[in-house]
């Protein structure tokens, strides 16, 4: 793995606390900051949502030796803040997290210590370093204006489709002119790239995809795969995207193939369900709300299906599927990032009828279901493993130190 050649003082931004390990931007950010940790001093700033943190909450960042500042943000202060959409160039969600105390905590940093680089990780964050005047790189993971434009078209909420139009509006602006301001702007999948560089042709893209903790996902036995039973969804389901699919599994799919196999049950698992989701469960499905361990049920779980609409990025959701032996049955858009073979890793249904035959087919064939889900953990081991996107994090950094030396 190449590695910059001394150690750097490293300053790395985030809207939410990168730890408990819940939601795909907590899980990578804690691990790229594990991994920058080793190797550089870092200094991590992020938003804390509700109540100010506590010294256990910060141990598991403290303890790898990363110096923390913490922002404490509610979400009607920070509504209100965002208010100002209304007369700046500002997204609403840039400008939900636009807080001053997060200024002076940059500002402090780079006035008492010298960086070396500054890393912000989403588009949130870049706010707060777009302007100064060393290195920068930003983790953005995805088109904000590829997500929003395909979330407007996807959904029935007049609302949501409103809010997401205003933002579009304001990202069409907004996001080129912020992605110019850095050295190098990284997202998950070459989708995203291609759609910020048609904005913005200038500036400087890299893939820097997802991973996996393999060791805390082992792969399962032909034996183990054997054994499973029933249909599952994780996710976290305060968020809307979520809840609509699981709505959608619960109320749609479900129903249908009960029909067919009597014996078939839904988990739905994930922190923060509304009532809409906790009245769904019944004697055959079963809500699991804020467990600790979402693993367990993915390795009891036979199927897990995956209605995704819209938006852009990689579902990790769909990667930790394919990690730990669920049968996958997703979307283009679902499957978007992931190098899925149609037939071999996982189905791709291109309809909701499509993705209700390709699930009586595994339900049916048990043999054809278990070769599936051992092609999919392979698939992971060999594209999603943490050791791959550090590797691709360290180029990266390579790349944008060096040019700056270059450049000085």
């Amino acid at each position: 793995m190449m590695q910059v050649d001394s150690k750097k003082n490293i300053l790395f931004l985030t809207a939410r606390f990168p730890y408990p390990l819940v939601g795909g931007d907590r899980i990578k950010s804690f691990h790229l900051l594990r991994h920058l940790s080793k190797h550089h001093n870092v200094t991590l700033i992020s938003c804390i949502h509700g109540e100010p943190p506590s010294k256990e909450r910060l141990k598991p960042i403290t303890d790898l030796g990363i110096k923390v500042h913490t922002v404490t943000v509610t979400a009607m202060k920070n509504g209100l803040r965002s208010l100002k959409t209304l007369w700046t160039d500002q997204p609403l969600e840039i400008a939900f997290y636009d807080v001053p105390e997060f200024h002076a905590l940059v500002q402090n940093e780079l006035k008492n210590k010298r960086y070396d680089l500054a890393i912000a990780f989403f588009m949130r964050t870049a706010e707060y370093v777009k302007h100064i005047d060393i290195p920068k790189i930003l983790i953005a993971e995805d088109c904000r204006v590829l997500y929003q434009s395909r979330s407007a078209e996807s959904t029935s909420n007049i609302l949501q489709r409103l809010i997401r139009r205003w933002e579009v509006m304001k990202l069409k602006h907004y996001e080129p002119a912020t992605v110019q301001s850095f050295d190098c702007v990284t997202c998950v999948t070459e989708t995203d790239i291609q759609a910020m560089h048609a904005s913005m042709p200038d500036a400087t893209y890299a893939l820097l995809t997802n991973g996996i903790d393999l060791e805390a996902m082992p792969a399962s036995s032909e034996e183990q795969l054997r054994t499973r039973k029933g249909i599952v969804f994780v996710g976290l389901l305060h968020v809307l995207a979520n809840a609509m699919m699981a709505l959608s599994i619960a109320k749609e799919y479900f129903p249908k193939l009960r029909a067919q196999f009597p014996d078939v049950e839904l988990s739905i698992v994930g922190s923060g369900p509304g009532k809409a989701i906790r009245d769904l469960n019944s004697n055959h499905i079963h809500i699991h709300a804020d467990v600790k361990n979402i693993e367990e049920y993915f390795y009891q779980s036979a199927l897990f299906l995956h209605p995704h609409k819209g938006a852009s990025g990689i579902q990790n959701k769909a990667l930790q599927a394919l990690a730990m032996g669920c049968a996958l049955i997703t979307t283009p858009s679902g499957a978007q990032g992931i190098p899925i073979k149609h037939g071999e890793h996982a189905f791709i249904a291109q309809s909701s009828q499509e993705m209700h035959d390709y699930a009586v087919q595994l339900l049916k064939d048990d043999s054809l279901r278990i070769r599936m889900a051992q092609n999919g953990r392979s698939l992971i081991e060999q594209y999603f493993s943490w050791d791959a996107i550090f590797t691709q994090l360290d180029s990266i950094l390579l790349d944008v130190l060096h040019k700056s030396k270059a450049d000085s």
